[in-house]
């Protein structure tokens, strides 16, 4: 008997104690789940993380389980800012996506909600608002640097069928840029979702880029004043083709490739005052240019490109086809006259997308008159957008260098510095998109190129020739390149008006 009533209270005390270590338990949790979410509300942000050449910053979330939203990235004409919260590996549950335009088509806000709405089946837009940017009292209030007033357009967006929470601002800024900024939870915590919008939006700091304003008036001085008139003899004010050969060296001074480029405007034929003006661009095209560059290696490098424009680029047609170790591609490019300008890729997959230009924009092929343009109007340094062949839009940043007084040959440490001191004038280009690329290009008295030094994964110099030097190092490649461009042109003035199709460069 003795030993069946231990054993009964050997088990009471075991329940009891099963009963108080479960109960410890779930109070060590809920402590932990308060914890936690008491940790999510308290939203810490990290320091401005700035985007130069938009005079812009923002800040994202930060902390124990953040990751990302340490500097913006440079993909498709965009840039991007990401910080997404991840307790644990691969349970992302929310993000904050943040997203620079460049060249943003002119779309309403509501067109934009309405279209992240129906991205997502079930999803409706259940708030709209608005925040003013200088609203007095605001983080946002107008300052001396400061000479817009902007706002946000904001949205917030629930899903029925899948449980999500998405808060969407639009924020259109000047010279067609535009800013999105966006924040996602599926947590069913709309309030730390909201919370968290509110906390990046009221930390955005912008103020008027002066730069980008200059190189806007920098574009509009040159089609203002025409590009006839950069291709015009100062003597005679007789059309002329402007022609350039350089050969391309490398680090170590061997020469790897050349490029050939010739710009003109007398190959079509301009209508006439009476004359009815067709509704087709190609009808209005009076200026042309042609390139080629080719570099020599392991695998061959080429690329041609076609370019057809008005004598202010308002309008342009620009083909362009690339060969090298991932294959052949082709991309068109057509400019209307509403500045919308449609870029066409021709891989394995036609791929076609639409972009609105901002007024400081301008093709590489005619980024030669910045610098002439820039003498003239005593500008020393800009920002511009240079529209590539490949429909890629690159923030510049131009800035004239004072060409230095010619000291004794024995102070002169480096060609780049043989180069300034010979140089009429001196300009550097810094590419701000990230890659950390730039050149120094060197103008004679008479404002052509005579030397450009590029800094990319490698350094590499261009350095002006002729036609008989390019035929003497690359014999086969100059010939066929030189016949191949009398064809080009002869072709343009029987085809004038008619679709161009761009020669293939294949041997």
């Amino acid at each position: 008997m003795l030993t069946l009533s231990m054993n009964e209270t050997y088990e009471t005390r075991s329940r009891w104690a099963d009963k108080i270590a479960f109960f410890g338990l779930f109070i060590a949790v809920l402590l932990i789940a308060c914890f936690i979410v008491i940790w999510r509300s308290a939203i810490v942000l990290s320091e401005p993380i700035e985007l130069n050449c938009a005079c812009l910053s923002v800040c994202t979330p930060t902390g124990a389980g953040w990751l990302g939203g340490k500097q913006w990235k440079y993909e498709q004409n965009t840039f991007t800012l990401d910080s997404f919260f991840d307790p644990s590996p691969g349970s992302v549950n929310t993000l904050v996506s943040c997203r620079y335009l460049l060249a943003a088509t002119r779309t309403t806000p509501e067109v934009l909600f309405n279209e992240k709405a129906s991205a997502v089946d079930g999803a409706e837009i259940v708030k709209t608002g608005k925040i003013e940017i200088g609203r007095p009292g605001s983080s946002f209030a107008k300052d001396s640097q400061n000479k817009s007033i902007l706002s946000i357009d904001w949205a917030h967006i629930k899903g029925s069928k899948t449980p999500f929470d998405t808060f969407f601002g639009v924020a259109q800024l000047p010279n067609n840029r535009r800013l999105d900024i966006e924040v996602y939870q599926d947590t069913g915590d709309t309030k730390l979702a909201e919370d968290i919008f509110k906390s990046v939006t009221e930390s955005l700091k912008f103020t008027d880029n002066q730069l980008l304003e200059a190189g806007g008036k920098i574009v509009a001085g040159i089609k203002g004043k025409g590009l006839d008139s950069f291709l015009t003899s100062t003597t005679n004010k007789q059309d002329q083709d402007r022609e350039s050969f350089f050969l391309i060296k490398d680090a170590k001074g061997r020469t790897i490739g050349f490029t050939m480029d010739m710009l003109g405007s007398h190959f079509a034929e301009r209508p006439q005052n009476d004359a009815a003006i067709e509704p087709v661009p190609e009808a209005q095209l009076n200026i042309l240019a042609w390139s080629f560059y080719y570099i020599h290696g392991r695998h061959d490098q080429e690329q041609i490109t076609f370019f057809k424009s008005g004598n202010n680029f308002n309008e342009f047609v620009w083909k362009s086809e690339t060969s090298g170790p991932a294959g052949k591609s082709g991309v068109e490019i057509v400019l209307d006259k509403d500045g919308i300008m449609t870029v066409k890729e021709s891989d394995l997959q036609t791929k076609e997308k639409d972009y609105q230009i901002g007024p400081a924009a301008i093709p590489e092929v005619l980024g030669k008159f910045l610098f002439s343009q820039m003498l003239d109007s005593n500008q020393k340094e800009i920002f511009v957008d240079i529209i590539g062949a490949d429909g890629k839009i690159t923030p510049a940043l131009v800035s004239r260098i004072e060409a230095s007084p010619s000291p004794s040959s024995q102070n002169r440490s480096s060609g780049a510095d043989v180069a300034q001191e010979e140089a009429a004038y001196v300009f550097g280009m810094k590419f701000l998109d990230g890659r950390g690329f730039s050149q120094q290009v060197y103008l004679d008295d008479q404002r052509r190129i005579s030397k450009m030094l590029l800094k990319q994964e490698s350094t590499y110099t261009l350095e002006r020739t002729d036609a008989e030097n390019i035929l003497g190092e690359f014999p086969e490649q100059g010939s066929y390149i030189l016949q191949r461009k009398d064809k080009i042109l002869e072709q343009n003035q029987l085809q004038e008006g008619s679709e161009q199709q761009l020669p293939t460069t294949s041997y």
